[in-house]
């Protein structure tokens, strides 16, 4: 089948290279049009109604997220387009949707084709893929402020490994091994934090993200590996819990 598309692309050369790739190893595409942001990539689907668009992540004025906000029914085809980005690959694969790595792969860039072209009949699905992804990526964007003296610092949820209670202080520690302290207790973050499942008590003096644990040992005492090597030990009491909560996420 012929398959109509759109590129959204803030880099020029970017959207060259697509462009020339499905040129030359996709002949049932057929490019409509290019756009550089968020406002003009709107306009262009109204007003050509593609079957898929290739759509870079991070843009002026928003991500490729905002942009698919706009949209009451999602009824073509995407395909995310980004340079390697942690946070946003993750709340694509776990939708299911497709996404290509900068410099593309022409063997990559044919599967995302046929995919798409498969799930042209599916359209229904993709919508509630990509509102899935939109949930996921708004929740692992989520930050929390701490407070340092005559600073204030917005830290990603998600770069969170731990928290880690000392005296009526709390040190928090990050995915880029960076350790803050604030003034909060570790019962405040606690209770700041309920809403967000992944951060569990391990100990009287620990909270930990339970995405950024890497092992555990099955013995007594149960004893959790986070990111940056760092163990911990985890009650007994919560032992059980924990795992369980490990078995779920994966």
């Amino acid at each position: 089948m012929d398959m109509k598309v759109i590129i959204i692309d803030d880099e020029a050369d970017s959207i060259t290279v697509i462009k020339n790739l499905l040129k030359k190893f996709c002949p049932n595409v057929t490019i409509l049009g290019e756009a550089f942001d968020i406002t003009q990539a709107y306009e262009l689907i109204i007003g050509f109604e593609p079957d898929a668009v290739f759509l870079d992540i991070q843009m002026p004025g928003g991500s490729g997220f905002s942009l698919l906000k706009k949209f009451k029914e999602i009824n073509f085809g995407v395909v995310f387009v980004t340079s390697y980005d942690t946070y946003a690959i993750d709340a694509i694969k776990l939708s299911a949707l497709h996404y290509l790595l900068k410099p593309i792969e022409v063997e990559d860039l044919q599967e995302a084709v046929k995919r798409i072209e498969k799930s042209i009949l599916g359209r229904e699905l993709q919508h509630i893929q990509i509102a899935n992804a939109i949930g996921n990526m708004e929740e692992i964007e989520k930050k929390i402020a701490i407070h340092i003296k005559d600073q204030v610092m917005l830290i990603r949820l998600n770069e969170i490994t731990h928290l880690e209670s000392e005296r009526n202080y709390t040190n928090i520690y990050t995915t880029e091994n960076k350790k803050y302290t604030s003034s909060k207790n570790l019962g405040d973050y606690e209770e700041m934090l309920k809403e967000h499942q992944y951060f569990y008590r391990a100990n009287k003096g620990c909270l930990v993200n339970i995405n950024h644990i890497s092992n555990y040992s099955k013995g007594e005492p149960c004893i959790v590996t986070i990111a940056n090597n760092y163990d911990q030990e985890v009650s007994r009491r919560k032992k059980q819990e924990l795992l369980e909560k490990l078995k779920k996420e994966n």
